[in-house]
């Protein structure tokens, strides 16, 4: 079974910048993040309403090597995902600063939510039934990678 980690894009990996065409700004800790995790088996996918985010994020990561999945956030869709890459979410992450919090926090992956973004926001408005659901908080992706890396390893982040 493949394990995955699930992130949102706009706040968590990137922002969008509306005043030149909607394009991406790249958060520095994403690409390393990435690598990170990919190296470490990890399948991943962007989770992000429009398609056009997915492409747009594929060209400016500008790195050929790394294979990136894509989510639109639709129920369905993902059971098709699971089934066609045979994801076991149980071992999945979902890094997010809100991006579909709500929705997916009761999914049987671990969350972690990141402070970029609207990450702070989000967690003030966390009821503790919701924070028990968060695995870690960490400054940014690249820390969400490390966690990830620590919590695999058997250590105790929280």
């Amino acid at each position: 079974m493949t394990k995955a980690i699930f992130f949102s894009g706009s706040g968590t990996s990137y922002t969008v910048n509306c005043t030149v065409k909607r394009s991406l700004e790249i958060y520095p800790a994403t690409l390393p993040a990435l690598r990170f995790l990919g190296r470490r088996g990890y399948l991943l996918v962007l989770v992000a309403p429009e398609f056009q985010e997915y492409r747009q994020l594929q060209t400016g990561l500008k790195d050929k090597t790394l294979s990136l999945g894509y989510w639109n956030g639709q129920k369905e869709d993902l059971e098709l995902l699971i089934k066609e890459n045979a994801i076991n979410l149980r071992e999945s992450y979902f890094i997010t600063d809100h991006y579909y919090l709500q929705e997916l926090l009761f999914f049987d992956w671990r969350t972690i939510l990141v402070l970029t973004g609207k990450g702070v926001a989000t967690l003030q408005k966390l009821n503790e039934e919701q924070l028990k659901k968060v695995v870690d908080i960490c400054k940014d992706i690249y820390a969400a990678a490390i966690s990830i890396a620590l919590q695999r390893s058997g250590v105790d982040v929280l």
